[in-house]
């Protein structure tokens, strides 16, 4: 795939300004050569939140030709329809994970992509994450061994990012609740981490608060590719401001065990050894906003140097296949 180089500051239009979206706009702060020009929301009092030029449909900002690339900030079922839009008109496209509210759609994304010759890229946080990066390494140097067993964790609070909007409740607009929302990232990123695919073998999903027609609990049992057990669980609870969860890699050399949001400690026979990887000053959505800026920094450099990003669009969709096969034999 071949792509036309851009001047030195891309020009960035985000889709959606919600929670997410000005999240987005703070990490483009933060970055150098990266400038926000617009954004596109239709409600008027969050438009009233950006600094920058405001449109009330997203049409007017695609059909600016000034913008190299869009950030999409929106319910899982609108991303293809605007990502589509978006590439058609030229412009790079970072989406909001998942891809598409299905794998067929994000399917169709990613042939698009290649038909107009533009960089398409799903904002994977985690994947960018410092005690991740940092972990995924520890495992490349057989810090641990061969992966026995692995499980993670994930519980969170609705009050930690602010009140959810009713779109994530709703299985026609977000597809599903925690097992994909949170499911995504935890799914990716152990396989990310161990090198190894991973195969589902049974899953387990409830909505113990009644949240619309989607699930509050999930639980996934799965394995490696060289065989390790692996065991995800997520919840979110209503009530609260944190966010719980730990991933734990056992080896045949030692442990491992990551706070994603924290830090992570190795327990060897030669002892242990413990990181922090954030200041203790910063919360938890500063924090998260760390592996956002690196996401956004990896997009930018995609086009600046003219080549596919690192985390490909397709290599998402892997998990999210794992997630739909799981909704389709054992919930609802």
């Amino acid at each position: 795939m071949t792509f036309s180089m851009e001047p030195d500051a891309i020009k960035l239009g985000i889709i959606g300004y919600g929670y997410t979206g000005q999240q987005h706009a703070r990490a483009v702060k933060a970055l150098q050569g990266v400038d926000l020009v617009a954004v596109a929301e239709t409600d008027p009092e969050k438009r009233t939140l950006a600094t920058v030029k405001n449109f009330n449909d997203y049409r007017y900002l695609l059909e600016d030709p000034s913008i190299h690339a869009v950030s999409i900030c929106l319910p899982h079922a609108w991303h293809e329809e605007v990502a589509t839009e978006a590439l058609n008109a030229g412009k790079h496209v970072l989406v909001e994970k998942p891809l598409a509210i299905s794998v067929v759609a994000g399917e169709r994304l990613c042939r698009l992509a290649k038909s107009v010759s533009r960089i398409l890229m799903v904002e994977m946080t985690h994947r960018f994450m410092p005690t991740l990066v940092e972990v995924r390494k520890l495992l490349q140097d057989g810090c641990v061994g061969e992966v026995m067993a692995v499980t993670d964790t994930i519980l969170e609070s609705f009050g930690l990012f602010g009140s959810l909007p009713a779109w994530m409740f709703s299985k026609r607009q977000a597809g599903g609740g925690v097992g994909l929302t949170s499911g995504i990232h935890l799914l990716d990123h152990v396989a990310w981490v161990t090198g190894q695919a991973l195969t589902l073998d049974s899953a387990w999903f409830s909505n113990s608060r009644a949240l619309g027609d989607v699930e509050d609990t999930a639980a996934y049992s799965l394995h490696l590719s060289k065989g390790a057990p692996v065991h995800i669980l997520l919840c979110w609870r209503a009530q609260g401001k944190s966010l719980e969860g730990e991933l734990s890699i056992y080896g045949s050399k030692g442990s491992v065990h990551v706070g994603v949001w924290h830090g992570w400690r190795l327990e060897t026979e030669a002892g242990c050894q413990e990181k922090a990887c954030f200041e203790d000053r910063l919360t938890i959505p500063e924090r998260v906003l760390e592996g956002l800026k690196g996401a956004l920094t990896e997009f930018a450099t995609a086009i600046c140097e003219n080549r596919e990003p690192t985390l490909k669009p397709e290599q998402t969709l892997v998990s999210q296949r794992l997630i739909e096969q799981a909704y389709q034999e054992h919930l609802m």
